[in-house]
């Protein structure tokens, strides 16, 4: 059923995401070949997810939360004051209402792709890894966690969790709740 919706999707895609956010998800569908492998993650589930995470980020903010409250999605105050948050979430409920996608990993994965999620998901962790990570983001230190993701999974997503709260703090940006609430868990609060 996933390779049915994976190639669905990548027909979709051409029609809904900009030049620049198609080769960013080509770019981590070719770095998820050798990740899955070398992680012992399923490729398959891996992709799904991949193909779906980003398919309503160039979606207007305001459609965005118009999609929300159709499909009854609680949108928080951040999400209001940032409406491309509710990307990830809007994609994961198309995924369940489209396609009556019932895998939690994947929906998960999709939903919480910029934020990460408090959870010990293979999924859920290689999306948020791969999606920072991907080999054409270029910033500061991203050599340093590819390693450190190719040595280990869950080193790597404690190192990407890190570096997110880090560089929005010192860039004065939003720091995500969910991205706080999951350092805090990935540090023993559970």
């Amino acid at each position: 059923m996933y390779r049915q919706v994976i190639e669905y999707l990548k027909t979709i895609r051409k029609f809904m995401v900009s030049r620049q956010r198609a080769a960013h998800i080509q770019r981590m569908e070719e770095d998820a070949r050798e990740f899955s492998k070398l992680h012992k993650v399923s490729y398959e589930k891996l992709q799904l997810a991949i193909c779906a995470h980003d398919l309503f980020r160039d979606i207007e903010p305001e459609k965005l939360i118009k999609i929300s409250r159709i499909w009854g999605l609680k949108i928080t105050k951040l999400e209001k004051f940032a409406p491309v948050l509710l990307h990830g979430k809007v994609a994961s409920e198309y995924l369940r209402n489209r396609f009556n996608l019932k895998d939690i990993e994947i929906l998960d994965a999709v939903a919480y792709h910029t934020s990460g999620i408090p959870t010990d998901s293979s999924i859920v962790r290689s999306l948020v890894i791969l999606d920072t990570l991907e080999h054409g983001r270029t910033f500061k230190g991203a050599d340093e966690l590819r390693a450190i993701a190719k040595r280990s999974l869950n080193e790597g997503y404690v190192e990407v969790i890190k570096n997110k709260i880090e560089y929005a703090l010192n860039k004065g940006l939003l720091v995500l709740p969910k991205t706080v609430e999951t350092w805090n868990f990935l540090r023993g609060v559970r």
